[in-house]
């Protein structure tokens, strides 16, 4: 497999495991996978966590500190639906951690566009920290149904915006050849 073709296969593999974990934060705010059919939460999980060890396997062998984030924060939010317990709540925590990190990651390296979606994640990735642990720690302000749906739901909507942004960045090496070849197009286009 050559360079770019890994390249492209690591980028898909971050693109499913984003969307599937930005489509479940969407529906735990919903209430919708939260109650509904674990088959299917389970299916989506398991397919994001083997892209997540895609990514991570192609990171570490390119050295890409960016992707290596990535990779962590998938594959540990994979395996911690999975584990039980306080591992499977310090793999939550190691998720959330990591995602952060990818953001910073990116508004660091990158420029334009990309590092506008860099600060998205690393703004919602954090306000999705400290949103979770004060959703634990500390008793809602109120009993009202109303009130505890908006509590509960907002941990599930920073997630999402958090790995919906992802999703575009880790989209770019997809991307870019199309980017390309619409500039070469209209390059070559007579205008008249």
């Amino acid at each position: 497999m050559g360079n770019t073709t890994g390249v492209r296969v690591a980028s898909a593999a971050a693109i499913v495991a984003a969307l599937v974990f930005g489509a479940e934060g969407l529906g735990d705010a919903w209430g919708v996978l939260a109650f509904g059919p674990p088959a299917l939460r389970l299916a989506g999980t398991v397919v994001a966590g083997v892209c997540g060890a895609v990514v991570l396997v192609a990171a570490l062998r390119s050295q890409d500190r960016r992707a290596v984030a990535f990779g962590v924060a998938v594959l540990a939010f994979a395996l911690a639906w999975a584990v039980p317990g306080p591992i499977g709540d310090g793999l939550y925590w190691i998720a959330r951690a990591a995602l952060v990190a990818f953001g910073v990651l990116t508004v660091r390296g990158l420029r334009g566009p990309q590092r506008v979606l860099g600060w998205v994640v690393t703004i919602a990735a954090a306000l999705w920290f400290v949103v979770s642990v004060l959703t634990q720690t500390v008793p809602p302000p109120s009993t009202a149904q109303e009130v505890l749906a908006v509590v509960y739901a907002v941990p599930g909507v920073l997630q999402a915006v958090a790995f919906l942004a992802a999703a575009v960045l880790v989209a770019v090496p997809l991307l870019r050849p199309v980017g390309t070849g619409a500039g070469s197009l209209w390059s070559s286009a007579e205008v008249r």
